[in-house]
């Protein structure tokens, strides 16, 4: 059974996605596909990989971030100085 790697949870946008999968744009970045996600009713997004969670507002990532099309697709990307950073506990 395949796990989605992202979902909405009361008004939270949820990505599962590997440390490695960040950009390496503005130091590195988390980017959200403006294609295929609407972010009209989403108050924050929350990327959790094996290591860290990471927070931020939607306004704030729509405020610090830029978009930029990738191999066709609008990408909204906000750059990791942008994000709250949170260690995952084992």
């Amino acid at each position: 059974m395949k796990m989605n790697k992202s979902f909405i949870n009361d008004d939270i946008l949820y990505k599962y996605e590997k440390e490695s999968g960040k950009l390496r744009l503005s130091g590195g970045s988390w980017t959200i596909n403006l294609d295929k996600q609407s972010l009209d009713s989403i108050n924050y997004i929350v990327y959790i990989t094996s290591k860290f969670r990471y927070k931020i507002s939607c306004e704030d990532a729509l405020n610090k971030g830029y978009i930029r099309n990738f191999r066709g697709e609008n990408k909204l990307i906000v750059p990791i100085k942008h994000w709250r950073k949170y260690a995952i506990s084992i």
